[in-house]
């Protein structure tokens, strides 16, 4: 598999690039919430780069207003197999982020694999695959066990059909060693070598938003600084983002204390009240991700 197999979100049709975030909210709220695990992991996996101001604004109103789980799909029903696997993989990502997967979130993920076209088997693989790396990151497992546990759980996709470009826009990475990331890439195929500043990369989330092969071209670059102005362009934008969501939470608010009064009213503040601290600490974390990569 060569670099150019990759699955490139950002490169999408606009429309899909919407729908594919809307998926990941839809699911994410069925929990009855939308918390800082999922809402974090949401940031690092959107990419509203390139899209239009409505695009930009559509996504963005998510974070008030999540649209329903199968309007989303409706929009990959003829998308290439690979989005397909790659869209359902994230969104059992979103479904495991905060360690609770309630019946609601269980029911709409059987929706989308059916949408998705993906059988029971590489469901199973997927979520395994989930499961594997997930528990790699919270264990704190050196740079051997996370590539060793990479390609164990890669091969069980590829031993059911699973395309493993899918895996390549996976946020189970983040938070992995760049040591231990970049020797699991390799062990599937795409043979790297460590690549300078990958390691930030992929703590911000930047290998799903530049997209692997643009962080490799950077890495051998001869031109230094290059993966460096990327990853400062890709916070900016994203940090541009967060602050235009939650400006979108404050007039929402703001409508609320000026016209509300009721139970259902105090209810809603609390709900915005919560996902505004939420965006509210990514954000700092984001701002103090920049200001180390930019120094």
């Amino acid at each position: 598999m060569s670099a150019d197999d990759l699955v490139q979100i950002a490169a999408l049709p606009e429309h899909q690039r919407v729908a594919y975030a809307g998926a990941l909210y839809a699911l994410a709220v069925a929990d009855g919430a939308l918390d800082k695990e999922e809402l974090q992991l949401i940031s690092e996996l959107v990419d509203p780069g390139g899209l239009s101001s409505a695009g930009r604004d559509l996504m963005r109103s998510y974070v008030l207003t999540p649209p329903t789980l199968a309007d989303t799909l409706a929009a990959f029903g003829a998308a290439p197999e690979t989005v397909r696997y790659a869209l359902m993989l994230n969104l059992l990502e979103i479904a495991w982020a905060n360690d609770l997967l309630t019946p609601q979130q269980d029911s709409l993920l059987t929706t989308a694999r059916s949408a998705l076209a993906i059988n029971e088997d590489q469901y199973r693989a997927l979520w395994r695959f989930v499961r594997e790396l997930r528990a790699v990151r919270l264990r704190g497992q050196n740079d051997n066990a996370a590539a060793q546990a990479t390609r164990v759980a890669a091969a069980g996709l590829a031993a059911v059909g699973v395309p493993l470009a899918a895996m390549y826009v996976s946020g189970s990475v983040i938070g992995l060693s760049a040591a231990g990331i970049t020797s699991g890439l390799a062990a599937l195929g795409l043979g790297l070598g460590m690549v300078p500043g990958i390691g930030v990369a992929v703590l911000l989330g930047t290998a799903v938003f530049v997209g692997v092969h643009a962080l490799l071209d950077a890495g051998r670059s001869s031109e230094p600084g290059q993966l460096q102005r990327q990853l400062i362009r890709r916070s900016h934008e994203t940090i541009a983002d967060l602050e235009a969501m939650i400006a979108m939470l404050d007039q929402a608010i703001g409508a609320i204390d000026r016209n509300g009064g009721d139970l259902a009213s105090g209810l809603r503040l609390g709900i915005l009240y919560e996902r505004r601290r939420a965006l509210e600490q990514i954000l700092a974390r984001r701002r103090a991700l920049l200001t180390a990569i930019a120094q």
